[in-house]
């Protein structure tokens, strides 16, 4: 019997935990119960163990890359064709949603009735009353502080200038730390690959609670909500596929295999940063993509880069101001993306976004009610699923397109190996 691999285990796994879940919450029997209590702890032990990993490696795998880079790579230039992708993308995301989105939350009539009563029962969270004050700080005052509450970027931007100041030793002095950071890089990726190993027990325990405490779901308002982003969210995922073939010169079927493992990570754990090692394992065993994606574009792409902020904002934007009758003008869409689009670069790799109500100051910006933003926010467990899904495979997509020239180059120069090989050699 052939040995099933990595990726079925995980899948088979995922589909065990919804079926167990779904079958102990219909039945009610205490034997889930008591399954559930031995799992959950298993669960949040790995989910530990990967979020414990993922900066050490995201700062090596970045140091590495810098440090190690050939004279002829301009890091600065990688640099600013990866923002650049990434502000194409988000935008084309933030217009397409403005086209297809409509015409379906059109299709929803909202209950005044219903409407009055839950703008009367909603509480405003504390979070959500001071979110208007809330910054992002790319030089904070303690680098460690900062990167316990999420805040990835300032450490990467930190790490980026401390690797380009050892760029610019003396031979003497950068050899030795380029060595030092290429083994430390290495074992870490060693760490990394242990827990991964265990991925398909991690997929169960994180998926058995949710599915066992699932109940019939929200209904209404709030479902067709949720319905609609899910939806939107999983359309835009499908889409990417045929994107990166075409601009990313490569088949979708590769494309597939390199991004699944990281994708079951992300619908189990809805933590794009968690799913940073299965990304750079597939993009260098199935995309072969060069070290300067591995090591610089995917960790900065997992930082910053969330392409699902255009979609679910501008549809909660949508679905809002078509339930509450309150008229948009192009200015006040425009000023929305706009705004969403910077603010995607701020939000942590982590469930729900690591922050509750960052984007709250955009929504009251185009005169939207905010007790009907508070209780949509509470419907994100399930679009959340979608938004990390659509995330990792974002990621991978600009990493692919990103390094198209690269891996043509790698390729001519393995035939230019294989054409000088002596006569007569195999």
């Amino acid at each position: 019997m052939r040995k099933l691999s990595f990726t079925t285990w995980s899948l088979l796994a995922l589909g065990l935990a919804l079926l167990l879940g779904t079958w102990g919450h219909a039945s009610g029997a205490p034997a889930f119960e008591l399954l559930e209590q031995i799992v959950k702890p298993l669960g949040a032990i790995w989910m530990a163990a990967l979020q414990m990993t993922v900066l050490p490696l995201v700062v090596l795998k970045l140091l590495a890359a810098i440090v190690s880079a050939p004279s002829n790579v301009s890091l600065g230039r990688l640099g600013l064709r990866t923002l650049l992708v990434f502000i194409g993308m988000l935008a084309a995301a933030g217009v397409l949603t403005l086209v297809i989105a409509p015409p379906f939350i059109a299709l929803y009539d909202a209950d005044p009735a219903t409407l009055a009563s839950l703008r009367a029962s909603t509480e405003i969270p504390a979070d959500a009353q001071t979110a208007t004050g809330s910054a992002l700080s790319l030089l904070p005052r303690n680098l460690i502080a900062a990167a316990s509450k999420g805040e990835i970027l300032p450490v990467l931007l930190f790490t980026a200038i401390f690797a380009i100041a050892i760029t610019r030793l003396p031979d003497e002095q950068r050899l030795p730390l380029t060595t030092t950071f290429q083994g430390l890089s290495a074992a870490m990726l060693k760490v990394v690959h242990w827990i991964l190993f265990a991925t398909p027990i991690g997929v169960f325990a994180l998926t058995y609670s949710p599915a066992l405490r699932a109940g019939a779901g929200a209904a209404g308002m709030l479902g067709a909500f949720i319905v609609l982003v899910s939806a939107l969210l999983l359309v835009f995922t499908l889409l990417l596929y045929p994107v990166t073939a075409i601009f990313g010169r490569t088949s979708m079927r590769t494309f597939g295999r390199a991004t699944a493992p990281a994708q079951l990570v992300a619908v189990s754990t809805r933590s794009s940063i968690a799913s940073l090692p299965a990304l750079i394992e597939g993009a260098t065993q199935h995309l072969r993509l060069p070290a300067t994606s591995t090591g610089f574009v995917l960790p900065l792409t997992v930082a910053i880069f969330k392409i699902n902020r255009p979609i679910s904002s501008i549809a909660k934007m949508l679905f809002i101001a078509h339930v509450y009758a309150v008229p948009l003008s192009a200015g006040t869409i425009a000023v929305f993306l706009a705004t969403v689009m910077l603010l995607s670069f701020s939000s942590a790799g982590l469930p729900d976004g690591g922050t509750a109500f960052a984007t709250l100051p955009a929504y009251l910006a185009a005169g939207l009610p905010i007790e009907a933003i508070i209780v949509l926010e509470a419907t994100t467990t399930i679009p959340d699923i979608f938004k990390t899904l659509l995330n990792v495979t974002g990621d991978m997509s600009a990493a692919t397109m990103l390094s198209r020239s690269s891996r043509g180059a790698m390729a001519a120069e393995e035939l230019d190996e294989e054409l000088a090989l002596p006569e007569g050699a195999s």
